[in-house]
């Protein structure tokens, strides 16, 4: 994975069987997640659905992730302007690689320029990766692809060392490594000047058992290892976290903040953590970084369950370094729910929101609101003011009746909009997850659907999306006239996306 486009890069592990089916349909179609363009900071996660072991690159002011393989794709891959929202384009491998024919997968995907091409490293093996794992590499003249493959790199009988997956390319002083390792130890090998196969005897130690998804950060002359350790792929039951240790040369010995050798921990958890996960984000780990333009490093991983979804999600995060020059991920060493855009003037960590924070999942206070669409003027509304679940949500002028009246409440880090009259949730018709589905009155046991976030898009306007679908409350067909419903679409800045919040009182 490439942190700048010819220097350190990354790579990330994940497994088909933790990618639910609320989640194939998300990364088959062209979602948009993250924050708003116009926004001055983002909500986690930024997704898309699926993009476990996420590898970054940027190319020509666009960004492109990669994601281990989905029952839909084999390495999907989505783009981004600005690093927080992301949009799926199209898988970079269309049929698996033929130098396997025993059901393998394809995980963890490495993107890397090098030679003046987008080198994708990626692990071919079996669950366990006791049947001779191996690293592919596959070439493409643009990071969209379509990529080329050129067969395996080297597999584990090439070098005696099972669990021959989690690649991470670099180069240092021109000469190109590839450090890799899952569960058995994590190991560096030289490879040849064109990047396609290792040179014999190179082969090196960095790190013990039970760690995965080696990833290097260069920065205050130091070469940084982060890798993950705990129990992936198990959901709500995971235990994976991210540990880190430096050392003052590539082939190490690397030491973590404790003084011990990670050559040494063949245990879980045994190193120093950190990004460790909270009752809201279950397991973060197999992360890659980048650096940004002005020259900051942010922290891309997923986690393996949300409070509401037993699903990865892709996440982001801000490096910042101590005094002493360690790593500190998202100000606290959990997942953040919101913080400051890559890119923006500052970065204050009295912004950067956690799970149970106040205001966490927003910027609009508790309280009882007016909530009006910036196009049409109109206000949402409970048809006809009626009370019981099902109800249909259209927009219509103000009145000032309870049934337009919005509690906006926070439920497990996300929003709530709970109607004053009925005293019952804004949902999605059915938890529906498709585009153009219904938004209604629902149970406050809806589930995921009532789960809602809020975010500035303009001064003093927002948009409102669905975390569980990803999709924004929208007019349908951004009309202007009384009695419109309202539905959920994918955001794409359309005049019937965007609201204005108004105090009304208790």
């Amino acid at each position: 994975m490439s942190h700048e486009q010819s220097d350190s890069l990354i790579s990330r592990r994940t497994l088909l069987q933790t990618i639910g089916a609320g989640s194939i349909a998300a990364v088959g179609a062209s979602v948009s997640v993250g924050a708003a363009a116009a926004s001055t900071q983002y909500h986690n996660p930024v997704g898309p659905i699926g993009f476990g072991d996420v590898s970054i690159i940027s190319a020509d002011g666009t960004y492109y992730a990669y994601g281990t393989e989905t029952p839909l794709d084999i390495i999907p891959i989505a783009e981004s302007s600005d690093m927080s929202t992301w949009t799926y384009i199209a898988p970079a491998l269309e049929s698996y690689p033929s130098w396997r024919s025993d059901g393998a997968g394809v995980w963890a995907p490495d993107i890397n320029y090098y030679n003046g091409q987008y080198y994708l490293y990626y692990s071919y093996s079996k669950w366990g990766s006791t049947e001779n794992p191996g690293i592919g590499l596959a070439i493409a003249d643009t990071p969209g692809g379509p990529f080329v493959d050129q067969g395996p790199v080297f597999r584990e009988a090439d070098l005696g060392m099972t669990n021959a997956i989690d690649s991470e390319f670099l180069v240092v002083a021109g000469t190109p490594y590839l450090i890799w390792g899952s569960w058995y130890g994590i190991y560096g090998v030289q490879l040849t000047d064109d990047g396609t196969e290792y040179v014999p005897g190179t082969t090196f130690h960095l790190a013990g058992d039970k760690r995965e998804g080696p990833m290097i950060v260069r920065e205050n002359g130091y070469y940084y290892l982060f890798y993950s350790t705990g129990h992936c792929c198990d959901g709500y039951d995971s235990t994976y976290e991210i540990e880190v240790g430096r050392a003052e040369t590539l082939e190490g010995p690397y030491y973590n903040q404790a003084g011990h050798d990670l050559r040494s921990l063949n245990q879980h958890h045994s190193g120093v953590a950190v990004l460790t996960g909270d009752e809201y984000f279950t397991g973060p780990g197999h992360n890659d970084a980048y650096r940004d333009p002005d020259g900051n490093w942010w922290l891309y991983y997923h986690v393996e369950a949300t409070a509401d979804d037993e699903t990865r999600y892709m996440m982001l995060d801000r490096i910042q370094w101590d005094e002493d020059g360690w790593p500190i991920v998202a100000c606290t060493g959990t997942p953040s729910t919101r913080s400051p855009v890559p890119l923006a003037d500052t970065y204050d960590c009295g912004a950067v929101l956690h799970h149970g924070d106040p205001g966490a999942s927003g910027p609009i206070e508790e309280g009882t609101y007016r909530i009006e669409n910036v196009n049409s003027g109109l206000v949402v509304t409970v048809g006809a003011g009626i009370t019981t679940d099902g109800a249909n949500i259209v927009q219509r002028p103000a009145a000032g009746g309870t049934h337009q009246h919005w509690m906006v409440e926070y439920v497990d880090g996300t929003v709530q909009l709970r109607n004053v009259r009925s005293e019952t949730p804004m949902v999605v018709a059915g938890g529906g997850t498709g585009e153009y589905a219904n938004v209604q009155l629902g149970s406050a046991t809806a589930g995921a659907s009532r789960h809602w976030s809020v975010e500035p898009v303009a001064d003093e306007q927002y948009r409102i999306t669905n975390t569980h679908t990803e999709l924004a409350l929208t007019v349908q067909n951004d009309a202007d006239t009384d009695w419109m419903n309202l539905i959920q679409r994918t955001y794409d800045e359309r005049p019937g996306q965007h609201w204005e919040f108004t105090i009304v009182g208790d």
